[in-house]
């Protein structure tokens, strides 16, 4: 019996093509492919890592903080030295005149308000320093001012001042006036002008009294002193004799036309400041104080406006601080002053 030889059951067949459509094949863009992409976008092993864009990245990550800007910090309080000197000199020339007129205001309003305290005077009862005394005029000059008593660096802000100790215009001795020449309306700035036989006119609770120059000089360290008191009837005009340094005075004397009136000794010890060439010993500490304070708010705020989003509302805020730190520096530095400057 024959048997029939062919293909086993069961086997696949070989079509033409001579593979199976089924298959897998290895491709550029197979898995072999994918690999190979892999490999290339990954980042070398030498290359640093790129850094986070965002700010969202950032909170994902680690937050780098840039280092404090020491020398741009630096530079700003260079900035705020120079403009304190600027404040300092617009406060002298430009804001003490606004403050002397006032006060002299305040003054007259005093004087025509309380005149029995002025007429008081006469009886030998002292007002407290910086209360009005007379009224000083100068007509040649046109000064015409309210005088208080005392002489300290604090006194000669309100206007001139009659020395504690000399004699109240119109009355027998030496009558000491002195004022200031620079700052704080300067009323005694012109008298160095003055020539003899011009007019100084003083009104008090006494009446009004005329006194004629008799002469212009310059007192420096080791000369007579000319605020001591006297044997005629005399006044005495005292303020600094330079607008720059000063290391003396700037002295107008006259003599009184008539007769004195006769009043109760008036005698008071002189601090050393009253002599009109140095000022308040306390106030040059404060003017170091109040100038670092300044100082420190102006660098305070620019390290905050650098640290934060919105510097417009910090040197809003920070602008008030700087102000009243810096105007209380320079109040400390005309109290300092000598106080006839």
């Amino acid at each position: 019996m024959s048997t029939a030889i062919g293909m086993p059951t069961g086997t696949p067949e070989v079509t033409d093509a001579g593979t199976n459509e089924d298959m897998p094949t290895s491709t550029a863009d197979g898995p072999a492919g994918d690999r190979s992409r892999n490999r290339d976008d990954q980042p070398a092993p030498d290359e640093p890592p790129a850094l986070p864009d965002t700010d969202e990245e950032q909170a994902e990550g680690v937050t780098i903080h840039p280092a404090v800007p020491y020398m741009r910090l630096a530079g700003v309080a260079m900035i705020g030295v120079g403009l304190l000197i600027i404040l300092f000199l617009l406060y002298l020339i430009a804001f003490t005149p606004l403050t002397a007129s006032r006060n002299q205001e305040r003054l007259t309003q005093a004087l025509v308000g309380k005149p029995l305290a002025v007429f008081a005077l006469v009886g030998g009862k002292l007002p407290p320093d910086g209360s009005p005394v007379a009224v000083l005029e100068i007509p040649s000059l046109g000064v015409r001012q309210v005088v208080v008593r005392g002489t300290s660096a604090s006194d000669l802000m309100n206007g001139p001042g009659l020395m504690s100790g000399s004699a109240l215009p119109g009355t027998p001795g030496n009558s000491v006036i002195a004022a200031k020449r620079v700052t704080f309306g300067a009323p005694f700035g012109a008298i160095g002008s003055l020539r003899k036989g011009q007019r100084i006119i003083a009104v008090d609770g006494a009446g009004t009294f005329t006194y004629k120059v008799t002469r212009v000089l310059t007192v420096t360290a080791g000369q007579k002193d000319v605020v001591v008191p006297t044997a005629d009837n005399r006044i005495t005009l005292v303020t600094s004799d330079s607008t720059i340094v000063t290391n003396g005075r700037l002295v107008v004397q006259g003599t009184l036309v008539g007769h004195a009136v006769a009043v109760p000794g008036l005698t008071a010890a002189i601090p050393s400041f009253d002599l009109g060439l140095s000022g308040d010993p306390t106030s040059g500490g404060l003017v170091l104080i109040w100038s670092f304070l300044t100082l420190l708010a102006l660098v305070g705020a620019a390290l905050a406006a650098w640290r934060w989003k919105h510097p417009w509302l910090v040197y809003l805020l920070a602008a008030p601080v700087v102000m009243f730190c810096g105007l209380f520096a320079c109040e400390s530095l005309a109290r300092a002053l000598p106080a006839t400057f």
